[in-house]
C-alpha cells in the first residue's frame, strides 16, 4: 500500500478515531491523571522524584548546559541529570521570560501525549501491509496499550516515549523506498536528534534500527553487487547515522569539561539485557506470579522487558513451526525473503537481529572479552532497551499473521473457526493491553510508597522548610548547601549507596524550598573525583576532606535527617556533629559546621599527649594492655599473586595487587572475646573493586558469623583508595576470626585487625606518618580534579 493510499482521507479519519480512542480510554484508565496531570507525581521514590527534581531545580535556578542542584559544589552537566534536557531548556527558557510553568504538568502530560502519538505511525505502517482499516485501527490501539515503554511512566521518565520508536521506523521505510530518499534520510536525521536531545539512549536506538534496517535491505536485494551501488546504498545510510551522533558528541565534549575521569565501563552490559523470559513471557504481576508457578518460568529483567503479549507468544510459536518446516525442505530463500508485506519482509528480520542484541548475543558465546573494545556502546549498559524496537516490529507482524491466519480459514470454509481465532487472538491482546495500561495507572494514583509526596516550584506560596529555619532564627542564606542523612552516592560506578528514598525526598524538596544545592549524588556517569571529594563529608574525622577547598566560603552546611530512616555508623557520627535546629516525627533540621568534619590536627595532638601512658609493643602503641592486633603493610608484596600495575602505595613502599581470586589476610585464633575490627584499604581505580570478607569460626571449623562489606558502600575515602572496614563480635575463646579479600585485579594497602575497645597507634617507619586505628593521619594532597 502506498502512502498517498495510507493517508487519503478516509485514512484520516481512521487516525483521529483511533487517537479519539485513546483519549476515551486514557480518561477512562488514568482518572484524574489525566485531567489533573500536575496534582500527581508519576513515581514519588527514587529515579522518578529525582527525574522531576532536576527539571525543577534547572528551570527555576540554571541556564546552558550545567546543572548546580546536586553534586554540590561541582554541580553536573545537564546531559547526565535525567532532566529531558531540550524539555527542560525550553521551560527555563519560558520561566526566564516570565511565563510561569508547571513543570510536573508539563512532563506528566508530555508523557501522556508521547503514549498518544505513537499511534499514527503504527497505524501508518499496519495499512500498508495491506490490511483492513478496522482491523489495523483495532491493533494500533491494542500495540499502544501494551507498550513496555509504558512502565517507564514509573520511573525513567524521558525514556517513556513511546512514539519514538514507531516514529523512527516510519521513517526509515520512507528513507529507503524509491524517490526522495536523501529528503527522508534528513527528515530521520534531525528526529534523531530531536529525541537524542531529550535522552541520550534515542541516539543508538535510532543508530541500531537503521543499521539493521538498510542492512537485511541490502542483504535481500535480488540483484548482484558491486562497489558502486555499494557506496550509494550505504552513504546515505552511514551519513544519517553518523550526522547526529557527532554533533552530539561534539558538543557535549566542548561543554563537560569533565569527560575523562566519567565511567568508561559502567556495570550492566549483561545483566540489564533481555531474554525469552521478558519478551514472550508474562511480566505483569499478579499474571506473571500465576504463570510462573505453573510453568516454572524465571524471573524477568526489568530493564529488559518487551512483553508481547500471549497472541503475540502463540504466533510466535506458530511461526517457529513453518520456519522449521522451510529449514527441513531447504528453502533458504523463502526464508530470506519470506512471503509478507515489503514494510515486514525487511523488518522482521532487522528486528529479530536487533533481538538477539539486546540479549547481548553474541557477545555471551564465549565473546565477553570483546566488550572493553566496544568503544561507545559500552556506555549503554542496558542493551534490553533495544528490544522496545523488536516489540513494536513483532506486534506489527503478529496482527499480520494473525489476520492471515482468520482468513486462511476463511478461504478454505471454515469462516467460524477463522472468526473464532481473530477474536480470541483480538480480545486476549486486548485483555492484556487494558490490564497493563491500567494497572500503570493504578500504580501512579496509590503509589506503595510515598503517597502524597509533591515537589513545590521554588516560589510556591507556603514553604515549609524556610518556616522551620525561621523558628530557630535563621534562613536559607545561612548554609551552603544541603546534606541529606541517610545519604545517598549514585552515579560513579564505584560508589553506590542509598539507604532511604524518605532521605532523598526530604532533601530534595527542602532543596526545592530553600533554593540550597544538595551534597550528593542521583545522577549518571559521575567524575569518580568529584564522587570521591563529595563522599568524604561521611568519612572519618581523621581523614582530611578535600571539598573544603572548593567550598566558596566557610558557612555550614544544613542537615535534613529523614527522621523514621535507618542510619548506618557514619550518618549517625555525623549527626553526633551538627547542632539540633528543628525535630517533628517526620524530618529533623541540624547545624554542621565545617571544623566539625575534620579532627586529624586534634588526634596528632592526642598522640603527644597521650604517648606516655600508651602501653608500647613491637611496632605500634596501644590504649589497652596485650590487646590481638594484626598489621599488614605490604612493603614486600607477593609478586606471584599480582599483576603489571603502577599504583603507588598508600604507605611505605609497596601495596599488594591481587590478579585473581583472593588472598588471606588473617587467621587468627582469639583468646580475648569481644568485638573486633578488620579493615584494609583499596584502591578505586581499578576496572574491577574488591570485597572485605570476615568469618567468626568455632573451633571445630563451623561458621559462627560472617560479615561482607563492599567497596562501593565504604565512605571512608583517602585520596584513590577507600577503607573497607568489618566488625564482628568474638563471644568466647577459642573462635577464630578468618579474613579475606576477593577480586580480580585488585590492589590492597594496610591491613589491620583490632579489638574496637582498643586505641591502636602506629607509626610508618619510612615517611613516620603517625596512623591512628589504621587511619594515616595524612595532610590531604592539593585538590587536582584529574583522573
Amino acid at each position: 500500500m502506498s502512502a498517498r493510499t495510507a493517508f487519503r482521507p478516509a485514512g484520516w479519519l481512521w487516525h483521529v478515531l483511533v487517537l479519539l480512542t485513546l483519549v476515551l480510554l486514557g480518561a477512562v484508565l488514568f482518572g484524574p491523571v489525566f485531567w489533573h496531570p500536575g496534582q500527581f507525581l508519576f513515581s514519588p521514590i527514587e529515579d522518578g522524584i529525582k527525574n522531576y527534581y532536576t527539571a525543577l531545580w534547572y528551570v527555576h535556578h540554571d541556564a546552558g548546559w550545567w546543572f548546580t542542584g546536586m553534586n554540590y559544589p561541582f554541580g553536573e552537566h545537564v546531559v547526565y541529570t535525567d532532566n529531558q534536557p531540550l524539555l527542560a531548556w525550553v521551560l527555563a527558557a519560558l520561566q526566564r521570560h516570565g511565563v510561569a510553568v508547571n513543570v510536573v504538568a508539563v512532563f506528566n502530560t508530555t508523557m501522556l501525549l508521547a503514549q498518544l502519538l505513537s499511534a499514527p505511525p503504527l497505524l501508518a505502517l499496519l495499512r500498508r501491509c495491506r490490511l483492513p482499516a478496522w482491523y489495523a485501527a483495532t491493533v494500533t490501539v491494542l500495540i499502544v496499550l501494551l507498550a513496555p515503554q509504558m512502565e517507564r511512566l514509573l520511573g525513567h521518565y524521558a525514556l517513556s516515549y513511546a512514539c519514538v520508536i514507531p516514529t523512527l521506523w516510519y521513517l526509515v521505510v520512507r528513507a529507503t523506498e524509491a524517490g526522495q530518499k536523501g529528503r527522508w534520510y534528513a527528515v530521520y536525521a534531525l528526529a534523531t536528534l530531536f529525541f537524542g536531545c531529550l535522552h541520550p539512549y534515542y541516539f543508538p536506538i535510532s543508530a541500531l534500527l537503521l543499521l539493521a534496517y538498510c542492512a537485511v535491505t541490502w542483504w535481500q536485494l535480488p540483484d548482484g553487487w558491486n562497489w558502486r551501488r555499494t557506496l550509494r546504498f550505504w552513504l546515505p545510510v552511514l551519513i544519517t547515522v553518523a550526522v547526529p551522533m557527532a554533533l552530539f558528541q561534539v558538543a557535549l565534549a566542548l561543554s563537560d569539561p569533565h569527560a575523562t575521569d566519567r565511567p568508561s565501563n559502567p556495570y550492566g552490559f549483561f545483566a540489564y539485557s533481555s531474554s525469552v523470559w521478558s519478551v514472550f513471557f508474562p511480566v505483569e504481576e499478579p499474571i506473571r506470579g500465576w504463570w510462573k508457578s505453573i510453568f516454572h518460568t524465571p524471573d524477568p529483567t526489568w530493564e529488559g522487558q518487551a512483553y508481547v503479549g500471549l497472541t503475540g507468544t502463540f504466533i510466535a510459536l506458530a511461526t517457529l513451526v513453518r520456519v522449521g518446516f522451510r529449514l527441513v525442505r531447504r528453502q533458504w530463500r523463502r526464508l530470506q525473503r519470506p512471503a509478507l508485506p515489503p514494510v515486514l519482509r525487511v523488518s522482521l528480520w532487522a528486528a529479530l537481529l536487533i533481538l538477539l542484541f539486546s540479549m547481548a548475543w553474541p557477545f555471551r558465546w564465549g565473546l565477553e572479552g570483546l566488550v572493553p573494545y566496544l568503544g561507545p556502546i559500552r556506555q549503554f549498559r542496558s542493551l534490553g532497551r533495544f528490544a522496545w524496537i523488536f516489540y513494536y516490529i513483532y506486534s506489527v507482524y503478529a496482527a499480520y499473521a494473525l489476520y492471515q491466519a482468520s482468513r486462511w480459514l476463511r478461504l478454505r470454509q471454515q469462516p467460524k473457526w477463522g472468526l473464532a481465532l481473530l477474536t480470541t487472538g483480538l480480545l486476549l491482546w486486548a485483555a492484556e493491553g487494558l490490564f497493563s495500561a491500567g494497572h500503570k495507572a493504578y500504580k501512579i494514583q496509590h503509589p506503595q510508597r510515598g503517597a502524597g509526596r509533591m515537589l513545590p516550584a521554588a516560589a510556591a506560596g507556603s514553604l515549609a522548610y524556610p518556616k522551620h529555619l525561621a523558628e530557630n532564627n535563621s534562613q536559607s542564606i545561612d548554609y551552603q548547601s544541603i546534606i541529606p542523612i541517610p545519604y545517598y552516592a549514585l552515579g560513579s560506578e564505584v560508589f553506590s549507596i542509598f539507604h532511604s528514598d524518605s532521605s532523598s525526598y526530604e532533601s530534595m524538596r527542602a532543596s526545592l524550598e530553600t533554593g540550597l544545592p544538595i551534597a550528593a549524588t542521583m545522577l549518571s556517569r559521575t567524575p569518580l573525583y568529584q564522587a570521591q571529594a563529595i563522599q568524604q563529608l561521611l568519612s572519618h574525622p581523621a581523614i582530611d576532606k578535600q571539598l573544603l577547598a572548593r567550598l566558596p566560603d566557610r558557612r555550614p552546611f544544613l542537615l535534613v535527617v529523614a527522621a523514621n530512616a535507618p542510619r548506618d555508623s557514619a550518618e549517625n557520627a555525623l549527626l553526633a556533629r551538627a547542632r539540633i535546629l528543628y525535630r517533628d516525627s517526620a524530618v529533623w533540621l541540624a547545624e554542621l559546621p565545617l571544623a566539625q568534619l575534620e579532627a586529624r590536627e586534634k588526634y596528632l595532638a592526642d598522640f603527644q599527649q597521650q604517648q606516655a601512658s600508651l602501653v608500647a609493643y613491637s611496632g605500634y602503641w596501644a590504649s589497652e594492655p596485650a590487646p590481638q592486633v594484626m598489621h599488614r603493610s605490604f612493603d614486600a608484596p607477593d609478586a606471584a599473586l599480582a599483576f603489571p600495575n603502577n599504583v603507588a602505595p598508600l604507605l611505605g613502599t609497596g601495596a599488594q595487587a591481587v590478579r585473581r581470586g583472593g588472598l588471606l589476610l588473617a587467621n587468627q585464633p582469639i583468646t580475648q572475646p569481644g568485638l573486633y575490627e578488620a579493615s584494609v584499604w583499596a584502591y578505586v581505580r581499578t576496572e574491577k573493586l574488591p570485597a572485605l570478607h570476615m568469618s567468626l569460626l568455632e573451633a571445630a571449623g563451623a561458621v559462627a558469623d560472617s560479615s561482607v562489606v563492599d567497596t562501593k558502600y565504604s565512605t571512608d575515602i583517602l585520596g584513590d583508595w577507600v577503607r573497607l572496614t568489618a566488625r564482628l563480635q568474638v563471644r568466647k575463646p577459642g573462635q577464630r576470626l578468618r579474613v579475606w579479600v576477593q577480586g580480580r585485579k585488585v590492589v590492597i594497602d594496610e591491613f589491620e585487625l583490632r579489638p574496637v575497645a582498643a586505641t591502636i597507634w602506629r607509626r610508618e617507619p619510612i615517611t613516620g606518618t603517625l596512623v591512628r586505628n589504621n587511619y594515616p593521619l595524612l595532610a590531604m594532597p592539593p585538590f587536582k580534579p584529574t583522573k
